[in-house]
């Protein structure tokens, strides 16, 4: 059903949550994720008397694809990035047509009321004018997508699972940047450390 997801970033705080969505897509149907940053042609020409800011849009233009770029990879994802400049909207949707894509991801702010009739929304008009369905999905205010225990040990439990490992995930500890889950079985034990942002897990036998 779905061979090619185009994902738009702007870097927003909150980006990894959605990207899980494409990701859970792109392994449900065997796809390809076309993560994409447009640098907005009307911001760059009002920045364009300061010194450096058209490398500093681009920089951040950058740093916000490969972010995604590295999340998608660590699911084992196939990925596929681009850095354009225009209209957002109407870049993304051009893009979208370019590469045929078979849906659009896209985060929101959730603006809605006054607000967003002055600022206007790159979401709505996408949905008005995507020739492919629009999936949209509300931005966070974290980039934290791992934030229980419970969830930690879930996601513990599901790689032990995959790596046929008869182990129990017993008791998450969230420490600095990542979440440590013990397990045991038989006569293993095990930690689990989980991502909190990419939610990618790898496995540690203390029993060696």
């Amino acid at each position: 059903m779905y061979e090619k997801i185009l994902f738009p970033t702007d870097g927003s705080v909150g980006t990894a949550h959605v990207a899980l969505q494409a990701i859970d897509l792109a392994r449900q149907y065997g796809a390809t994720i076309h993560v994409l940053h447009v640098v907005d042609e009307d911001f760059r020409t009002r920045l364009g008397e300061f010194t450096g800011a058209d490398d500093e849009l681009d920089r951040r233009g950058e740093q916000a694809v490969e972010r995604v770029e590295r999340m998608v990879t660590a699911h084992d994802v196939p990925v596929e990035t681009a850095l354009e400049t225009g209209d957002p909207a109407t870049t993304i949707v051009e893009y979208a047509g370019d590469i045929d894509a078979d849906v659009i991801v896209l985060g929101t702010h959730g603006r809605s009321g006054v607000e967003r009739r002055l600022i206007g929304s790159v979401a709505e008009r996408v949905v008005r004018q995507s020739p492919c369905p629009v999936l949209t999905v509300r931005l966070p205010g974290t980039d934290v997508t791992v934030e229980t225990e419970g969830q930690a040990t879930e996601i513990a439990q599901a790689t032990l699972d995959d790596k046929q490992i008869d182990a129990t995930a017993t008791a998450a500890d969230r420490q600095r940047n990542v979440w440590v889950v013990e397990a045991e079985g038989g006569d293993r034990s095990l930690l689990v450390y989980v991502d909190p942002v990419t939610q990618r897990a790898s496995v540690i036998d203390r029993s060696d």
